[in-house]
């Protein structure tokens, strides 16, 4: 076999695609160097003929060497059961298998290999190996078990997760003609604490407010922690880690030690302060180095009073914290040590952990733990941020469920990582640096898209009993009561870009489809959270009906909701296991895409890949707009003499927003997401994909405090009419 043809053998079974169809109906054919690419940052070793040849030997006999994979992932109902591969020398053999369960309870039993159902086989070293399904006890319990089995030949053992069939779904969901809520970006809020950014504590007054006008969810952007030392690097889509949380939105005044220190107090209180925060509170931006600046020493002082003051008593607090650090183990540990370590090489000029000293670059190394033992202080402190985050967005949780809420909060899961963040740093082994997560040519980015993002590699994701995937969907569900999986499509298949070259230049590499959903039920049944997968963009052929049958719900955008070029869905022709919002993040409020704000910032920053194509973008918003007054005049929600062209005033904005959110509200999806900028009628963007800096992203505030927008006559406008349609019980518009 020659290089090439060993090259693409290898790529394909390590899950690299040999092409796909861009968003123009042209077939790209992934080159030799994109796959190379992607091979070495999956770890292997390439460089020569003999390497590679050894390579592909390697991954070809892996899964036919041993018993059982690391992990197997089983379904409850039709049968349990996991693959079993196994020398045909022991076909007549008994083999003992044992399976303890997560709560300690330990099966036991016996089974012949050739009574099991035959799958395939195959030679390797002269021997015959067979793969059969191995049965397992009907009455597994849903969670993470360990399976053992042992025969005369040999033995092995692995992790046996048991998922339910189906996804959690709320009750709040299911009455009626289903839920609503709304949809905001956390640092946009304001009220008379925050210090120019929103937070948790605006958060639990928005959940709390909204429940009381009858909504079951608020819905926010990723709470991903970012980088404490580099507040320049704000984006919640570009994270340091989506384990942990940005403490950048704590409430300072909310901490108890706030109300305790007189430090704290004593620099709150100075002029100089004081007129930074007004500068801040003041400003329609969030300055996040200013807000950062702002912070850091009164958090300092802050967490100075808790470990002199609790720790040292051991008081309910301190036990509470204690608590805290024991739920978070060693994986939480790692993590404040990175963020102890990341302030420490920032300040030297070496943000990016690749750049620190050898000894600090990988988690594991002897030097990185005496580190930790000898600034306990330290790496505490940013324990104690994390303890008081997670305490903050438990309680706005809980004060929207208090409120009546049947949902509570909704979050959002980023996609991927900054690679010089602390997941890339703890992970490192389970990643593919050197490569990133992006998107291919489509409508909203028609250059394609280069997120800067590293994925996990989907070899060593699997050799680690997706121990990191499971882990972060768990930490994303920890209070909330429904979690949106940003670009869902990663579950079976990822676009990844090769360094140095144009996002239109990448390919797409499979993930283990069938266990990564069947996980992600197995956490949403655990955690009691609904799945909205975020399934916009290119979408893998069959991917829509998995999640339909796995009750993920859908992500339904109105504007995108068309039977064809000059005409809407109605509301009865909605997807119903589905979520429905007029527009998006990425996409301009109801106002700019009426006004195409959108495109005039694709023309004015050149983001079109060829001449003309504003213009052609122009003639199908005009078609569009046209449509959208259509439908809703056929509905009778608005006038039959409302303009398709020209400025908006704010009466028009009010009347076209109230219109469209009422088709919504009719609409078959069983949850309606109305965003704050759509309602409040504000002409604006939140988020340019495509840019960096040349707009401002995640950065623009509301004009008014929380209590003020929930007292508004255009929130409580719409919130009557959709509290009104949503539970009437009739299941057709």
């Amino acid at each position: 076999m020659g290089a090439t043809d060993m090259l693409d053998q290898l790529a394909r079974l390590a899950g690299i695609e040999d092409g796909w169809w861009d968003f123009y109906g042209q077939w790209r054919v992934v080159p030799e160097s994109t796959k190379r690419a992607f091979l070495s940052a999956m770890g292997f070793a390439i460089g020569t003929d003999a390497e590679l040849a050894a390579s592909l030997d390697e991954l070809d006999r892996r899964p036919w060497s041993r018993w059982l994979g690391p992990v197997a992932v089983a379904q409850q109902g039709h049968g349990m059961w996991v693959p079993l591969t196994i020398p045909a020398a022991a076909d007549k053999d008994v083999l003992d298998w044992e399976i303890t369960t997560e709560a300690g309870a330990v099966l036991r039993g016996q089974v012949q290999t050739d009574t099991q159902s035959w799958i395939e086989e195959r030679w390797l070293d002269g021997a015959l190996i067979k793969r059969w399904r191995l049965a397992l006890p009907a009455d597994l319990p849903m969670g993470y078990h360990r399976l053992k089995l042992r025969g005369p030949l040999g033995g092995d053992d692995c992790v046996l997760a048991v998922a339910p069939e189906k996804a959690h779904v709320p009750q709040a969901v299911m009455r009626g003609r289903g839920a609503w809520g709304i949809a905001t970006q956390i640092y946009a809020l304001r009220d008379d604490r925050d210090w120019g950014v929103g937070t948790y504590g605006a958060l639990g007054r928005l959940a709390a407010g909204a429940a009381q006008m009858g909504a079951d969810t608020v819905g926010i952007n990723p709470l991903h922690a970012l980088f404490p030392s580099q507040p320049q690097k704000f984006s919640p889509y570009a994270p340091s880690s989506r384990r942990f949380l940005n403490v950048g939105y704590i409430d300072v005044e909310s901490i108890p030690e706030f109300s305790e220190c007189r430090a704290a107090k004593r620099l709150y209180a100075s002029p100089g302060f004081q007129a930074n925060l007004a500068r801040l509170r003041a400003y329609p931006m969030v300055e996040y180095a200013d807000v950062n600046h702002l912070q850091g020493p009164i958090l300092e002082e802050l967490y100075t009073w808790f470990r002199d003051e609790h720790l040292a008593a051991g008081d309910d607090r301190a036990q509470a914290f204690r608590a805290f650090q024991a739920a978070g183990g060693a994986k939480a540990q790692l993590f404040c040590t990175f963020e102890a370590l990341a302030e420490k090489f920032t300040r030297a000029g070496n943000p990016y952990w690749r750049q620190w000293p050898d000894e600090f670059q990988h988690p594991d190394s002897p030097a990185v733990a005496e580190y930790a033992a000898t600034h306990t202080d330290k790496v505490e402190f940013y324990w104690w941020l994390q303890f008081v985050a997670d305490q903050q967005l438990a309680a706005a949780h809980k004060a929207g469920l208090d409120a009546g809420a049947g949902i509570g909060l909704y979050r959002d899961l980023g996609v991927g990582i900054a690679g010089d963040g602390a997941d890339a740093w703890m992970e490192q082994d389970r990643l593919a640096l050197g490569v990133s997560v992006g998107a291919p040519p489509d409508p909203l980015a028609l250059k394609g898209q280069d997120w800067g993002l590293a994925p996990f590699n989907p070899i060593t994701l699997r050799e680690a009993a997706y121990e990191p995937f499971i882990a972060v969907m768990r930490s994303n569900m920890a209070h909330a009561g429904a979690l949106r999986l940003d670009h869902a499509m990663a579950l079976q298949r990822l676009y990844w870009v090769p360094p140095g070259v144009d996002a239109d230049q990448g390919a797409y590499v499979r993930y283990p489809v069938d266990d990564l959903f069947r996980l992600v039920a197995l956490e949403s049944a655990r955690n009691s959270c609904l799945i909205i997968g975020e399934d916009l963009g290119t979408v893998p052929e069959g991917f829509r009906e998995r999640m339909d049958a796995m009750a993920l719900f859908a992500y339904r955008v109105m504007v995108f909701e068309k039977s064809g070029p000059d005409r809407f869905k109605r509301p009865e022709e909605f997807q119903e296991q589905a979520l429905s919002i007029f527009a998006t993040h990425d996409l301009p409020s109801l106002r700019g895409w009426w006004l195409e704000v959108d495109i005039d910032s694709r023309e004015r920053l050149d983001l079109y890949p060829r001449p003309g194509m504003a213009d052609e973008e122009r003639a199908v918003r005009a078609a569009d707009r046209a449509a959208l007054v259509a439908a809703l005049v056929e509905r009778e929600n608005l006038a039959a003499d409302f303009p398709i062209a020209g400025e908006l005033n704010d009466e028009q904005a009010l009347v076209l927003s109230d219109c469209v959110h009422r088709y919504l509200g009719v609409a078959r999806s069983r949850l309606t997401m109305v965003q704050m900028e759509d309602v409040f009628g504000l002409n604006l963007q939140m988020n340019l994909p495509g840019t960096v800096d040349q707009h401002p992203n995640w950065r623009r505030r509301f004009a008014a405090e929380v209590p003020t927008l929930l007292s508004d006559f255009r929130l409580v406008r719409i919130a009557s009419a959709l509290a009104g349609l949503r539970s009437q019980r009739n299941e057709t518009p």
